[in-house]
């Protein structure tokens, strides 16, 4: 037997595996891919929630003291309902607070698509909804829809906050809150 013999066959047995890694990395990819697909989709998601959950607690801040960038506290009462403000720059006079808050949030997604709702919730006594000392809710809420070329599913993501009152929001000559009873 020739040595040139004994090395063409191990260059032989090694030729049929050339393509052997290729195949294995092409059927490991989509798999792979959807993983890290979901992880991404999964941060988004929970940085949607986490950024409602804040403006819900700065909202219920705002409303307890019945003032917010755009509303000064010396307005008349029952002004501060314009939801004309685009988001850029300062907000203007009569800023409502449920626009301020829409445009609190960190990601455009989550400000083209969140609806942020202020409201008495029921605590009990229907004759104190405005009054010092009673609750006020503040509810952002959102529609995620993960993946969404794959259209896998959509979850709606809530943050809430509820805060007493610390002094009266429904009446006076600088009332600015205006709500209903919660659903």
């Amino acid at each position: 037997m020739r040595i040139g013999d004994h090395t063409s066959g191990q260059r032989r047995l090694r030729g049929g595996e050339s393509g052997q890694a290729m195949v294995e990395f092409a059927l490991i990819l989509f798999p792979l891919l959807i993983i890290v697909a979901g992880v991404i989709q999964f941060g988004i998601g929970l940085n949607f929630w986490l950024d409602s959950n804040r403006i819900a607690n700065q909202g219920a801040r705002m409303a307890v003291v019945n003032h917010w960038p755009g509303c000064d506290r010396t307005a008349a009462g029952g002004s501060c309902t314009s939801t004309a403000w685009n988001c850029t720059g300062a907000p203007p006079p009569d800023t409502q607070l449920q626009r301020y808050l829409l445009c609190q949030a960190t990601s455009e997604g989550l400000r083209n698509n969140a609806v942020v709702t202020v409201c008495w919730p029921n605590d009990g006594d229907p004759n104190n909804d405005g009054k010092a000392g009673s609750p006020v809710k503040v509810r952002v809420q959102s529609d995620f829809t993960f993946v969404p070329i794959l259209e896998i599913g959509t979850i709606t993501l809530r943050g809430d906050a509820t805060m007493r009152l610390e002094q009266d929001a429904g009446s006076g000559p600088n009332a600015h809150i205006s709500a209903a009873a919660c659903p």
